[in-house]
């Protein structure tokens, strides 16, 4: 059960699926403009859920303005069972962008989402259920969006999961 911190209210603490899957779902549906996610192999405990991708697909048709942006370290999952919010970013490739990493972040272990310039959702390690959300971390999340930003640059589209469009 998530608990907040006694550092500060906007700091939650994380510690099961359950809890993920809540504050995941609230910062994308809190979202105005962008969602950056980073993540093993786009956790489909989180990430695959109807309610999830919904909110994902309402945000990107609202606002023309608005981006979703997903780096994945292992893609074959995605691409041997499928996952709805993949199939979300081929049905609208131009606003729910999911590439593969090519270079490791210095923290390789670590997965996040992060909702506009405030809102965060971290794992210190991707694989494991605890971590924290913050709705109130601009300084943070300023830190990861350049590091999400520089792992984009070399980034590379999976075309096993890109549709042709004749």
């Amino acid at each position: 059960m998530s608990q907040t911190s006694s550092v500060s209210d906007q700091l939650i603490l994380l510690e099961n699926c359950t809890d993920f899957q809540e504050h995941a779902l609230s910062l994308a549906q809190d979202a105005r403009r962008q969602i950056a996610i980073l993540s093993t192999d786009l956790d489909i405990a989180v990430y695959d859920r109807d309610e999830f991708v919904s909110a994902i697909s309402q945000l990107v048709r609202n606002s023309r303005f608005a981006q979703v942006q997903i780096l994945v370290k292992n893609t074959k999952p995605l691409i041997e069972r499928g996952h709805k919010l993949a199939r979300l970013s081929q049905r609208l490739s131009s606003k729910v962008l999911l590439r593969k990493l090519t270079i490791q972040p210095e923290n390789a272990d670590m997965g996040f989402m992060l909702r506009d310039n405030d809102g965060l959702l971290f794992k210190n390690d991707d694989l494991v259920f605890r971590g924290f959300a913050n709705y109130a971390a601009a300084v943070e999340v300023k830190r990861l969006r350049e590091t999400f930003d520089y792992l984009w640059q070399y980034a590379e589209p999976e075309p096993d999961l890109q549709l042709l469009h004749i």
